[in-house]
């Protein structure tokens, strides 16, 4: 997509911008939970299945493509978020979960937040639970990633509270212990991972984190990650010359106050376009916000060849009497096929503010993007990829249903496939 400036309307009507049309298919209805939803391949089959969890319940459940049938695999009290990655070191995909949360990060205690591990038993029957490792105490841990973020020989855990380690909400607006865990060697029987806290100045209410070989001052084959928190957004990474971890902030969000003592970004992805693979970084604006921006800038290849600037693109409704709006996820991905990113975003509700928003980039270093509704099922979070094995970018999402936050109507775990994107 070229980068110069042009007439929208010309553009829309030349027959290069169509239309995105995704097919539903409903895998659950009516959920009594729901919050998070990942996709791995967990059998090995080289299809994608879908993992989902929710803190109402805690039911941790796999949906096995191609027939999506239904098995829980593990219960937790309070599960809140899931990465994916080879723990136990025999190919398959193990899960780490945070759980044990509380009742909200509003009112942590001393004892609320815990990680585990799911060991993947590499047989799949139908009432049998994954085996559970305990991984380590942290208080309000609210993200996780696996990666290699210091060195490349040994798996390590990030693991993000969403709030400072004080309790009973005192740490609401405190700086959080971003703490990394190293995998045992003997991971199978150690009771617990060895920690360290790596960061506990820079960040509050970190809400969005992305992983990624960002390259530049974390080195080509170190993991780093975009964060979203109070501060807005930053790259956090661990600089392998000074051997040390860095904060580069790239904006600040939203710090007009308007969400009460709600600010910066809440939710992060980034975009490649044309040959620029970070050609634009979109966020959910403040903390379970409603304003949807784009970051933009001159073309480059990396994250900090120019500066950074800020386009509000919608403001999904006001916030509610907690000071919380609908905004929850966002994410992109190539779902047209022409070589740029798209971005998708995900509102939990209610109507009509509710759904799944797709953005496609018109004019990005102008931070222009036009924009269509592609779902109206209430969305907690977005996940993607290629689910009917046709080559096209297809997406998944679970409804919001978290008591203390937002219960929406219907709680669906829905598949939307792509059906406009050429095969």
């Amino acid at each position: 997509m070229s980068n110069e400036p042009g007439n929208l309307l010309e553009f829309m009507n030349d027959g290069t911008l169509g239309a995105p049309f995704f097919e539903k298919v409903t895998l659950a209805n009516q959920q009594d939970d729901g919050y998070w939803i990942q996709a791995v391949d967990i059998n090995g089959n080289g299809k994608l299945d879908l993992v989902t969890s929710g803190l109402a319940v805690g039911r941790v459940v796999w949906y096995e493509n191609p027939t999506w049938k239904r098995r829980t695999i593990a219960d937790f009290p309070l599960p809140v978020a899931i990465d994916t990655g080879d723990i136990a070191g025999n190919g398959r995909n193990d899960l780490v979960i945070s759980h044990n949360y509380g009742n909200c990060m509003f009112w942590c205690r001393p004892e609320d937040g815990k990680i585990s591990w799911l060991e993947n038993p590499g047989r799949y029957d139908d009432d049998e639970l994954w085996k559970v490792h305990f991984v380590s105490d942290l208080m309000a841990a609210h993200r996780l990633q696996l990666g290699h973020f210091t060195q490349t020989e040994r798996l390590e855990l990030m693991a993000l509270p969403v709030v400072g380690c004080q309790p009973y909400g005192k740490g609401v607006h405190e700086p959080v212990a971003v703490t990394i865990f190293d995998r045992p060697d003997d991971v199978h029987s150690a009771p617990s991972w060895r920690g360290r806290i790596i960061d506990n100045e820079s960040f509050r209410i970190i809400h969005g984190v992305v992983r990624e070989k960002f390259g530049g001052r974390s080195g080509a084959g170190l993991d780093s990650v975009l964060l979203a928190s109070e501060e807005g957004i930053s790259w956090f990474y661990y600089d392998v010359e000074q051997s040390r971890w860095q904060t580069i902030p790239f904006g600040a969000g939203d710090q007009t106050g308007q969400a009460g003592t709600f600010r910066g970004c809440g939710n992060v992805a980034y975009g490649r376009v044309g040959n620029d693979p970070y050609a634009y970084i979109a966020t959910i604006d403040p903390f379970h916000g409603n304003i949807v921006t784009v970051y933009t800038r001159k073309p480059g290849q990396a994250l900090t060849d120019h500066p950074w600037r800020r386009t509000i693109l919608d403001t999904f409704g006001p916030f509610d009497p907690e000071t919380q709006g609908p905004g929850h996820h966002v994410v992109a991905g190539d779902f047209d096929g022409d070589g740029d990113d798209e971005f998708l975003v995900a509102l939990r509700g209610p109507l009509p503010h509710q759904g799944v928003y797709y953005y496609k980039a018109i004019d990005v270093e102008q931070g222009l993007f036009e924009r269509w509704r592609v779902s109206s099922a209430s969305a907690a979070r977005i996940t993607v990829g290629d689910f009917d094995g046709d080559g096209r970018l297809d997406f998944a999402t679970t409804g919001y249903y978290t008591p203390g936050y937002y219960l929406c109507d219907n709680s669906q775990v829905n598949i939307y496939l792509n059906r406009f994107a050429s095969l």
